[in-house]
């Protein structure tokens, strides 16, 4: 295998290494009665940071790692790991608004004066607001 290989692979690997051991603290904490999450959370990053900063000081490089390679893993990796970890957050705020917003398409649904009828405060506000921007362009045309 080539060393630019070995050293994507081996930036890739800190990374999801390090996502790894986050994903499982959270897990472990998720169901824990309290503020728990949070301090185990920040107590993981300060022990990764320290830990990456011991390697990083008493390891020594092996000749094959190339170190613009190993950024390009540790992008690459990063990358994919926030579009994931983005796409998860939208699935489940989607998951805990579908109700709220369903429940509230409902009561706008059964409201008299709901949208889209004759006359409605909806109808009203609207109008009102036209007419406080035709005045406020007479005022700055006129």
């Amino acid at each position: 295998m080539s060393a630019a290989a070995l050293s994507v692979l081996l930036g890739a690997g800190l990374v999801a290494a390090s996502h790894l051991v986050t994903v499982l603290v959270a897990r472990a904490t998720a169901g824990a009665d309290g503020p728990v999450a949070a301090p185990a959370l920040a107590m993981t990053y300060v022990l990764k940071v320290l830990l990456l900063g011991w390697v990083l000081l008493t390891v020594p490089a092996p000749p094959w790692l190339s170190p613009g390679w190993v950024g390009v893993g540790v992008l690459t990796v990063l990358v994919v790991s926030l579009a994931l970890a983005a796409r998860a957050g939208a699935r489940g705020t989607r998951a805990a608004l579908g109700p709220v917003l369903e429940a509230r398409r409902e009561t706008e649904a059964r409201r008299p004066g709901g949208p889209g009828a004759a006359g409605s405060t909806d109808d009203r506000e609207q109008d009102d607001r036209r007419q406080d921007d035709r005045r406020q362009d007479d005022h700055e045309h006129g």
